[in-house]
C-alpha cells in the first residue's frame, strides 16, 4: 500500500483545522462563540492579550473556516460557522479526557 492510496483529498483541510486548533487561545474563543454571536469588543476583555493579539487569532479560525463574521457599522460580529464546529469542539474534549 502506498501514500496515494490512502490519501483523501480533504487531508490538508483537515491538518490546517488541526493546526489552528492547537492553540488554547484560539480554543476558548470557539468555546465563547459556542454559545453565541459576540462583538470582538466582547471577546478581547475575556483574555490577557491585546485586540491585535486576538485579532490574528479570530483570521486564523475565520481561514480555517471555523468562523465567519458580519460588520454592522464599525462593529465585527463573529460566530461558529457551522453547528458542527461546537460538536468538532467537544468530541476533541471528550478525546482529550480519555488520556
Amino acid at each position: 500500500m502506498n501514500n496515494d492510496d490512502i490519501q483523501n483529498p480533504l487531508d490538508e483541510k483537515i491538518a490546517e483545522i488541526g493546526q489552528v486548533l492547537a492553540h488554547p487561545i484560539r480554543l476558548q474563543i470557539l468555546r465563547l462563540l459556542a454559545k453565541g454571536e459576540l462583538c470582538g469588543c466582547e471577546i478581547v476583555p475575556e483574555f490577557e492579550l491585546d485586540q491585535s493579539g486576538i485579532s490574528r487569532h479570530l483570521a486564523a479560525l475565520k481561514r480555517a473556516g471555523l468562523i465567519s463574521s458580519r460588520r454592522d457599522g464599525v462593529r465585527i460580529y463573529w460566530r461558529l460557522a457551522d453547528w458542527r464546529v461546537a460538536k468538532l469542539l467537544l468530541l476533541a474534549e471528550e478525546i482529550a479526557q480519555l488520556s
